[in-house]
């Protein structure tokens, strides 16, 4: 079984993962598909992860491989990077060690990507488990309308990246099929950052590819953990520090491309959701764990410690930004006033 090729390539990227290795790699066990191979990407786990999953590996006959960063990359990108020079499937999927697949999930998703010959296969839909439980309930974060049938996606690049600003797609690598040459070709990657490597790497499989099938086919089980993946989480300035190197590799991404440089109201449309939506869902953390203005401060810092030109996009969105949430604070300020001196007359009569 070693030696033969395989039709899939599933990547794991663990990390202090003791308490559900197991329960991951039995369900990859009880597949109803088992022409696949497994590697797992350890990413320096201090706990008992790496003895649980050896202690498995006589039972997948060769099928599972056990690889190790060299240091705690604090991202499953970096791990998943590393896995991908090793796979040999036709056919790429990521799994977090934490996770679960239903039963007959690699054979449904194999099927239908042989037999549109997709070089991506997006499920739209995946199965969330709160922890400690064994209940299961659908779940997206992408908009509607959904799929009901196998559908490939228009060729029109400009309509993929409208809908992508729409949030029509579900940025996430784990419920997906990839096929390995396509990656290869187009050189796709997990970027190094431990912020957006997902939507970065989704993004660029939706741009680059030509057979884009969507599915209705729930298989994927996602854990709901207090923790994430490499080290619980992040500071909220860490992860703002890492939207200026994202907007950087998003804009070099669409730079060398053809249609970008021949419509770039699409590149600037892409990198204007990518800025705000990136923002807003860090917003709440950021001013609630810092002072208001810190987060535009630091962010106006690392542009032009580096290369303003470079980050016009990301500059103009934080100028506006900044100036729209100090009047938003002075208008609420003022509010403030006008209430307490209308408490203060209603207390003196």
């Amino acid at each position: 079984m070693a030696n033969k090729i395989p039709a899939v390539s599933i990547i794991i990227a663990m990390y202090n993962a003791q308490r559900y290795v197991d329960d991951c790699l039995q369900s990859l066990l009880h597949q109803t598909f088992d022409d696949y191979e497994i590697l797992l990407v350890d990413d320096c786990s201090t706990d008992q992860s790496v003895e649980l999953a050896k202690s498995l590996a006589d039972k997948f006959d060769g099928r599972l491989q056990l690889l190790k960063t060299k240091r705690n990359s604090g991202t499953p990108g970096l791990p998943r990077n590393l896995a991908l020079k090793s796979a040999r499937g036709k056919y790429i999927t990521f799994f977090d060690s934490d996770d679960l697949l239903t039963k007959t999930a690699l054979e449904e998703i194999y099927n239908l990507a042989e037999q549109f010959d997709a070089e991506v296969v997006h499920a739209e839909k995946y199965f969330e488990m709160p922890d400690g439980t064994n209940e299961i309930f659908p779940r997206t974060f992408q908009n509607p309308p959904f799929v009901n049938e196998p559908t490939l996606e228009t060729e029109d690049l400009g309509d993929r990246v409208e809908r992508f600003t729409q949030k029509k797609f579900l940025w996430w690598a784990c419920n997906k099929f990839f096929r390995r040459d396509f990656l290869i070709k187009n050189n796709i990657k997990f970027p190094n950052m431990t912020s957006f490597e997902d939507l970065i790497f989704l993004f660029c499989c939706l741009i680059r590819s030509k057979n884009y099938l969507r599915v209705p086919n729930i298989f994927y089980i996602y854990r709901t953990r207090n923790d994430s993946l490499s080290h619980g989480g992040r500071h909220p300035l860490e992860v703002a520090t890492n939207l200026t190197e994202a907007v950087k590799v998003m804009d070099s991404f669409m730079g060398s491309m053809q249609f970008f440089i021949q419509n770039p109201k699409f590149r600037y449309m892409a990198l204007d959701y990518f800025i705000q939506s990136r923002i807003n869902i860090i917003s709440h953390g950021l001013y609630t764990r810092t002072q208001p203005y810190e987060v535009d401060d630091i962010l106006r810092r690392r542009i032009f410690n580096s290369n303003p030109k470079e980050n016009i996009p990301l500059l103009a969105y934080l100028f506006s930004n900044a100036n729209v949430r100090r009047l938003q604070l002075e208008m609420q300020q003022r509010e403030i006033e006008r209430l307490k001196k209308l408490l203060a007359q209603s207390q003196s009569k």
